[in-house]
């Protein structure tokens, strides 16, 4: 016997309800875990560099977003208002420094001609979940009492067909974002990766940089290929599908921040052992270098650092501007 619509609306909201809050507790297990490498090497060193500010961007901003997420809304009418308008703005701007972080790692692999028009491609179609964000949930935003619920609900007049056309627009500027990082990434750091590998030794930059980029930028577009799957099959309106979509959009979000925190974390690493050394590094590695303009320097920290690839014969690549 199929449920009424009101005990599958009350299902609907607990169901994710309890999945905000196993976001919120990911998140948090996360940060507990890595809060030692945060202060050591983001607070400690006495200025803030620009890898500190996208650092602290990636975490803050995405944490506010998920406790207000995961929160009950406020029985009040104006006060669900604000709480909401809140959280959208958050949810919207978490994008931003996956979308700088993004075109500042193409912008560090290009070469030099297409470093640019590449870097500023990748940037524009990260940020359209920024636009679509804040339109999707913002857009003519009102709340009515739900006496049957007990609480404020969020209504808008956009219709749900308009709602999917904007998910799919969403997510497909996502894969293809993901799609150039990742090209741009194989292609300049699989030649040295695999002339590295022909020495044994430990793990070289290129193999690091590889390695990271390639779990870090493939595991994003296999969840916004898995959201825009199950959301255009979800429209026949099988239940599993519409469940399987909604967990795959509550974890998406933590999951980036996470990955993201990760890899500045390694690279904030592998920049902090090469501060000071101007040497070059044995075949197949990639290079950081300390930059020619101090202050650059200072302010962009392992953003500026610069990478030097390391071909066969002892040839070296361009010098590039990197992460």
């Amino acid at each position: 016997m199929a449920d009424s619509p009101e005990v599958q609306a009350v299902s609907e909201a607990f169901f994710a309800d309890h999945w905000a809050v196993v976001a919120v507790v990911l998140l948090v297990y996360d940060y507990i875990l890595t809060f030692s490498s945060e202060v050591t090497l983001f607070w400690m060193g006495g200025r803030v560099s620009g890898a500190t500010i996208l650092f602290l961007l990636n975490r803050y901003i995405t944490l506010a977003a998920q406790i207000l997420g995961a929160a009950p809304i406020s029985s009040s009418v104006e006060s669900a208002f604000s709480e909401y308008v809140a959280y959208g703005v958050l949810r919207a701007l978490q994008y931003l420094p996956w979308a700088a972080f993004s075109a500042l790692r193409s912008y560090a692999l290009c070469p030099d001609p297409y470093q640019w028009p590449i870097s500023a491609t990748v940037f524009g179609l990260s940020s359209v979940p920024i636009v679509t964000n804040m339109w999707g949930n913002l857009y003519r935003l009102s709340f009515v009492d739900d006496p049957e619920l007990g609480k404020a609900i969020p209504t808008n007049p956009i219709s749900a067909n308009t709602l999917l056309k904007v998910e799919v627009a969403t997510r497909s500027s996502l894969i293809a974002s993901d799609l150039v990082v990742l090209f741009v990434t194989w292609y300049r750091t699989y030649g040295t990766t695999r002339l590295s590998l022909r020495t044994p030794g430990k793990p070289t930059l290129a193999s690091i940089l590889l390695l990271n980029g390639t779990i870090y930028f493939l595991a994003l577009l296999i969840l916004s290929v898995l959201q825009m799957a199950f959301t255009l099959a979800g429209v026949a309106g099988n239940g599993a599908l519409e469940i399987s979509t909604s967990i795959i959009a509550l974890l998406e979000e933590p999951l980036t921040s996470i990955l993201t925190s990760r890899f500045l974390i390694d690279l904030q690493k592998t920049q902090r052992g090469l501060v000071g050394s101007s040497r070059s590094i044995s075949l197949g590695e990639v290079v950081f270098q300390p930059q020619t303009s101090r202050n650059t320097s200072r302010f962009i920290g392992s953003l500026g650092a610069q990478l030097s690839f390391h071909e066969d014969g002892g040839e070296e690549d361009e010098v590039e501007d990197t992460l």
